[in-house]
């Protein structure tokens, strides 16, 4: 049990720092609003500054994100206290936590989160993102999925 909490600290600690790299890399190399286009109408890096959470919303309202952040990263810690043999449970909360850390650093540091990667889909140009977002994305789906799972085999159980 030590050997999958010092996996997944390592895991936390490694895509944070992955994380924080690529916004290293961009503020380095692009101006505000620049864009480079990797493949031609569908993916571009394009520097954005965000005080918002996903999609904008909350715009401005930097220490609620925060607290949120916060909360949510406990919460997830005392799920996998509560539920140890869960490897689903841990592979989607070190990434859901691995994003925040990301984002909550830019936040605390910063005062907004910085935003690199957009992609048009169906001639529409999603919302910008970044690596962080990407973990805590499918860390989400991840976490869907064990929910379901476990919903099923309680039904499944209870036959």
């Amino acid at each position: 049990m030590k050997k999958k909490y010092i996996i997944f600290s390592l895991t936390i600690i490694l895509l944070t720092l992955f994380d924080q790299l690529s916004k290293i890399i961009v503020i380095n190399n692009f101006e505000l609003y620049d864009s480079v286009i990797l493949i031609n109408n569908f993916l571009k890096f394009y520097y954005l500054e965000n005080t918002g959470a996903s999609f904008g919303i909350l715009n401005g309202y930097t220490l609620l994100i925060i607290l949120i952040s916060i909360l949510m990263i406990i919460y997830l810690i005392k799920e996998i206290k509560n539920h140890k043999e869960s490897n689903l449970l841990l592979i989607s909360s070190s990434l859901i936590i691995s994003g925040a850390f990301g984002n909550l650093i830019d936040r605390i540091f910063r005062g907004y989160v910085i935003d690199f990667i957009s992609f048009t889909l169906f001639n529409k140009e999603m919302p910008v993102f970044n690596l962080a977002d990407t973990f805590i994305t499918i860390g989400v789906i991840l976490y869907i999925i064990m929910i379901f799972m476990e919903s099923s085999n309680e039904r499944n159980n209870s036959k």
